[in-house]
């Protein structure tokens, strides 16, 4: 009976390396150089979005592997047009911009591209 908490452990910690191997291959396949450990656990666990990088293409950035967009919509914007995965708002405050939903995304998270738009002027964390 004293084995079996040990062998209990063996198992925690068995699965604990499963699952993070599991998440560094992940992160390295689908997260474009880009994403860290700890960028996909915070978009999982603290925040709905995180950015990765901001440049002339516009933002590019980070959400749980579910993110629809709904959350453009509760936020009083309108999707005005639909693309595949390229979707075109109209923000409250009259400005049109668009996401893009990229096809990098595994179980952890999805890559967006924001463009016409900051995540702050939206709403969205940063």
């Amino acid at each position: 009976m004293k084995r079996l908490p040990k062998r209990l452990l063996g198992v925690l910690v068995a699965l604990a390396v499963m699952v993070a191997i599991d998440v560094a291959v992940s992160i390295d396949r689908y997260g474009d150089g880009m994403v860290s450990p700890w960028q996909a656990v915070e978009v999982n666990l603290l925040h709905d979005t995180v950015q990765l990088e901001a440049d002339d293409d516009g933002v590019l950035f980070l959400t749980d592997h579910d993110w629809t967009g709904e959350e453009l919509v509760e936020l009083g914007c309108v999707e005005t047009d639909r693309m595949g995965t390229l979707g075109f708002y109209v923000a409250p405050d009259g400005r049109t911009f668009s996401v893009n939903d990229l096809n990098e995304w595994c179980w952890l998270f999805r890559l967006h591209r924001l463009k016409g738009a900051t995540l702050e002027e939206l709403g969205l964390h940063a």
